[in-house]
């Protein structure tokens, strides 16, 4: 869907062209030419500087019984944030920790509520499921608020301009669809499951299709609503990627995963009696513990890199910044690569491969983006307003931070 791109204010703050003259020759690049065009993204983080963070983390997070993960989680994102570069400058994070905590705090008391409801009675169950589906948006929209607010570059802040309004028109389709499809999952049920045969298949497959079909529409609304509501200064994000492109990745997914599951069950018949020997051997239980390791790793070498690397090309390849465009070319067949490697040595020492897998997959993905200047570097960043970068940065302990992964 193509967004006009003049419904946003994207002048130029009053006084930028003073401040230019103002500034003096040596704080200016030495050759702007070199900061036109093609901007690429990089990461200079390593393996070794991240594990000393991980380790402290880790050991000071279980002596705290979990509190200090909120410290944890700022230390871990300033070191991603500040060995994110871009045009010779890299960005900062300013997350308060003690805003972070009173999120977690929140959520583990719903999450407690719902399990407690859940081991009382169903009816309690499912009002506090509702309730969960109906603070979600809102959940949401202080998330991306509280992260934007708290990333800058160059002594800019970024910004989220989203309501919470807005994120109920957004992200409500999504609780709606489930509780539709839940309603249609029983129906089927009921209708098909007294007949057997291939009904009982279609009271499964028919309720699984259309949840599956929910999916990319939540996915793709869910990402416009982030990305139409962020400023960088004064200039605003546009997401103008089709619905249909959300569709074509997850149809492709879902269509690999049934070619998988296909293969699977036809090898298992295949091999009946072998696997019957295996089972009932003295090694029965780590037969099949190794088997459900495979499948499991089948999935995860081979469909999580694809949605990773189609998601992550489709979101930022139809993203403008103003007039500037970002550009992905993550690869599927790396990621796998990728992938693979890291669980071999993260199995082989025992863990202690973990951040370094972080690193090497976090170094891949950020250099596989970047930024399409339409004029310099230095001219867009003084078109931006950076006066009241301390001032927004002082609301950001107002707002709790929900660590949902997006």
């Amino acid at each position: 869907m193509q967004l006009a791109l003049t419904d946003k204010d994207d002048a130029p703050t009053p006084g930028a062209a003073t401040r230019a003259a103002a500034r003096p020759a040596a704080a200016r690049p030495a050759d702007d030419a070199a900061l036109r065009g093609d901007q690429r993204f990089a990461f200079t983080g390593s393996g070794g500087e991240y594990f000393r963070i991980w380790v402290v983390n880790l050991l000071l997070t279980i002596v705290t019984l979990g509190v200090y993960s909120a410290w944890a989680k700022v230390r871990r994102l300033q070191y991603f944030y500040r060995n994110t570069r871009i045009a010779g400058s890299s960005f900062y994070y300013h997350g308060d920790a003690r805003a972070i905590l009173k999120g977690r705090v929140l959520a583990v008391g719903l999450l407690v509520a719902f399990k407690f409801s859940w081991g009382r009675s169903v009816a309690a169950s499912i009002v506090v499921a509702a309730l969960l589906a109906a603070i979600m948006p809102w959940l949401l929209s202080r998330s991306f608020r509280f992260t934007m607010i708290n990333s800058s570059y160059r002594g800019l802040r970024l910004r989220f301009a989203g309501t919470v309004g807005g994120a109920y028109k957004a992200l409500s389709l999504f609780p709606i669809l489930l509780a539709v499809t839940a309603f249609f999952a029983w129906t089927v049920f009921v209708t098909f499951w007294r007949s057997g045969g291939i009904s009982v298949v279609l009271s499964v497959l028919l309720p699984l299709l259309v949840f599956a079909a929910m999916v990319p529409v939540a996915h793709f609304f869910l990402k416009r609503y982030q990305h139409d509501n962020a400023y960088f200064g004064q200039t605003p994000f546009f997401f103008h990627a089709p619905l249909g492109d959300f569709f074509k990745i997850y149809g492709r997914a879902i269509g690999v995963f049934f070619l998988g599951s296909f293969s699977a069950f036809a090898f298992t018949l295949l091999t009946g009696r072998m696997f019957a020997w295996l089972m009932q051997g003295t090694f029965g239980w780590l037969f099949q513990i190794i088997y459900g390791l495979l499948s499991a790793s089948a999935f995860y070498l081979f469909l999580r890199p694809y949605l990773e690397s189609r998601i992550q090309n489709v979101v930022w390849n139809n993203t403008v910044l103003g007039g500037h465009h970002f550009l992905s070319t993550a690869s599927a067949r790396q990621l796998v690569w990728i992938h693979a490697s890291n669980l071999v040595l993260i199995m082989l020492t025992c863990g202690l491969y973990k951040p370094f897998a972080t690193i090497r997959l976090v170094k891949y993905k950020v250099e596989s983006m970047c930024l399409v200047f339409d004029d310099s570097v230095e001219d867009f960043l003084l078109n931006q307003a950076g006066d009241n970068a301390g001032a927004l940065g002082q609301e950001a302990g107002d707002f709790f931070d929900v660590d949902i992964a997006l």
